[in-house]
């Protein structure tokens, strides 16, 4: 699990225009007739006439990109027609109140400035659906976001963010909310949140949360790198394919799990298990186990017909042997085993499993004594000589 790598980053506004302030008068023309104004990378100072410009030829679509802007000059609540704004990359510090006046505004992109808070007259923006904040420096967002009833994506990764207002479980419509790299410590409510199919807390400071059972159409659930003893009481979340609860503090995994019928990735590795539920079995799609850095001594034979596992983690745990049943695995490809209590190398692994392309015993306390040992170890690593991008990692 990776810090960013799961924070989406919203396709820039007004890519559709590359105007720029050398443009001829048809130029503008043009771009007017489309609803497009791009003035990315304009000097500040000659931003306003534009934007005057802009209220006076209905401009759908406004960019203001990378303009070193510290604050919005003023005309943008002039723009009534505006249905996106992008003012990202800049170095805004405050978004203006007169904002509230733009009542056609669909979606706004203020991310990657150094905005500490958002006006609560930003709670007029009625028809706001997708609201990007990710990369500033706020504490929190305002109370009035609970009336936005329109909005379904809201994106404030990366902030110094505290808590959420309470009101963000009114978001009926909300299908994604990325909250993740913040200070949070818990969540508020989540009982109306019946649409969210994405929800991205990871690198936080929570420790413990209210239910989420009112989540039923979440598809990606996103709680890493957090410091939570045990998880909040899920739902029948059958349409989720990824679940990552890793880098918590976690002894068990859900309880709800069998529910979890289309699940592909399951990632939970640095916590405290010391056991791998066998009710794993059950789930037809899983692809991907990672359950590396825990305290598991046993690897459930039940679980080695697994139809459609083809990654498994189990590194650094206490494992001392295999289940001779994963011999019969046609599905393996990845098997890391590193850092465990393995002192006899299964024989299987030698010739039974030719699919597996990637294998690793290392740092296991590898029993030479025994003769079996060495010949099943030479035996992989000849096998692994004829697998084309195989890689195996001994101990010799």
């Amino acid at each position: 699990s990776r810090r960013r790598t799961s924070a989406p980053i919203p396709q820039q506004l007004g890519s559709t225009a590359t105007a720029t302030m050398g443009c001829s008068s048809s130029t503008d023309s043009k771009r007017s007739k489309d609803g497009v104004l791009a003035l990315d990378a304009v000097p500040g100072g000659f931003l306003s006439s534009h934007l005057e410009q802009a209220a006076a030829k209905d401009t759908k679509d406004l960019s203001m990109i990378q303009n070193k802007l510290t604050t919005i000059p003023p005309g943008l609540g002039k723009i009534l027609t505006l249905t996106a704004l992008n003012c990202s990359e800049n170095q805004l510090t405050e978004l203006p109140n007169e904002l509230r006046l733009l009542v056609n505004l669909q979606t706004l992109d203020a991310s990657d400035n150094k905005i500490k808070r958002i006006p609560d007259e930003v709670g007029e923006l009625v028809s706001l659906s997708k609201l990007h904040l990710y990369k500033n420096e706020m504490s929190g967002l305002p109370e009035s976001l609970g009336t936005m009833t329109s909005l379904t994506e809201i994106n404030a990764f990366n902030n110094k963010i505290i808590r959420l207002p309470p009101t963000i479980g009114n978001l009926v419509n909300l299908t994604e909310l990325n909250a993740a790299d913040n200070k949070l410590k818990t969540m508020p409510k989540t009982d109306g949140l019946t649409n969210l199919t994405r929800l991205a807390l990871f690198h936080n400071n929570i420790v413990m949360m209210p239910p989420l059972k009112a989540l039923g159409k979440i598809v990606k659930l996103e709680l890493y790198r957090n410091q939570m003893d045990s998880l909040p009481a899920l739902g029948n979340f059958a349409d989720m394919d990824a679940f990552s609860c890793a880098h918590n503090r976690l002894t068990k995994l859900p309880d709800e799990i069998p529910s979890f019928v289309n699940l592909e990735e399951l990632e939970a590795s640095r916590n405290m298990l010391t056991e791998i539920p066998e009710t794993l079995a059950g789930l037809p799609k899983l692809w991907k186990l990672m359950i590396a850095s825990n305290n598991i001594s046993e690897f459930p034979a039940s679980l080695c017909s697994m139809p459609a596992l083809r990654t498994l983690d189990l590194q650094s745990n206490q494992i001392t042997t295999l289940p001779e049943e994963m011999a019969a695995s046609t599905t393996l490809h990845i098997l890391l085993l590193s850092g465990n209590q393995i002192a006899t190398i299964p024989a299987f692994l030698g010739a039974e499993v030719p699919q597996i392309k990637r294998l690793t015993i290392d740092g296991n306390p590898i029993n030479w004594d025994i003769a079996e040992n060495l010949i099943t170890h030479q035996a992989i690593a000849k096998r692994f000589e004829t697998i084309k991008d195989g890689r195996f990692v001994g101990c010799i």
